[in-house]
């Protein structure tokens, strides 16, 4: 199995896993009522699960969105994996929302990883947001670099 297939299966098992026992919140201001369900919108905004149009790698530290509807909301979370190579690189991430054309600013926290796979917990990100994830190599000594939003 590829690297990739392993950590696609790894990313929706950690999902799967971690969904029950987490809690969903709206932002302030966000539409709580039946009007913002999946049955009253023409489109699907994204569909369940890993969003590979989101991946964002730094050598073996690799970052992607994950996303889930709940109560006919979505949300997404940032899943990170940082092994690879036969060595344990050490790496952060944490994801960042936007609504609308406005800027992305951070809602997580830094999650650090080192060959180990992470997750946030999961976020907003219905109608009119999207989230991205950020991803640092810090055995690079690089800057955080951000994945596109979804």
């Amino acid at each position: 199995m590829s690297i990739l297939k392993n950590i696609t299966a790894l990313a929706a098992t950690t999902a799967l896993a971690g969904v029950a026992g987490l809690g969903f919140t709206a932002p302030a201001g966000a539409a709580q009522s039946g009007e913002e369900s999946g049955a009253s919108h023409p489109a699907v905004i994204h569909p369940d699960g890993y969003e590979p149009g989101s991946v964002v790698a730094r050598g073996y530290c690799k970052g992607w969105v994950y996303t889930k509807k709940k109560n006919g909301h979505w949300f997404a979370k940032g899943v990170m994996s940082s092994s690879g190579g036969g060595y344990s690189w050490h790496c952060l991430m944490y994801i960042e929302r936007k609504h609308g054309s406005g800027r992305y600013v951070a809602v997580s926290g830094e999650h650090r990883a080192a060959g180990e796979t992470v997750s946030t917990g999961y976020y907003w990100d219905d109608k009119g947001y999207k989230v991205r994830i950020c991803v640092q190599n810090i055995d690079w000594r690089d800057q955080y670099h951000c994945g596109k939003g979804v």
